[in-house]
């Protein structure tokens, strides 16, 4: 009996409680926390999972949107941090990159 308690207690807070995404699970940007966005998971295409923005040197797609975007994401990545830009490093390759390091800078 003593062991059911603490059980049936948490049951109840968590029913009672207000929503929240425990899973990671999303459908939106606006269901993610701040400095992630709502991105295809790269091992289940049909779901979508809050992922983090792109730090210095993380992989980026070109084409990405800016948070929040209120359509539904199409690529497994998010865009990079506000103080960087994706910047094409080769043949199908970006990276978060702050603008005043890249090459097309000095031109």
């Amino acid at each position: 009996m003593r062991s059911i308690f603490p059980l049936l207690l948490s049951l109840f807070l968590v029913s009672h409680g207000s929503s929240a995404v425990i899973t990671g699970a999303c459908d939106r940007d606006s269901q993610c926390g701040g400095g992630m966005c709502c991105a295809v998971s790269l091992w289940i295409p049909t779901l979508r999972m809050c992922m983090p923005m792109g730090r210095e040197g993380a992989e980026c797609h070109p084409l990405s949107h800016k948070v929040p975007f209120f359509g539904k994401r199409l690529h497994h990545t998010c865009p990079c941090l506000p103080n960087l830009s994706c910047t094409v490093i080769g043949p199908g390759r970006a990276k978060c990159l702050s603008p005043y390091e890249s090459p097309e800078y000095f031109l």
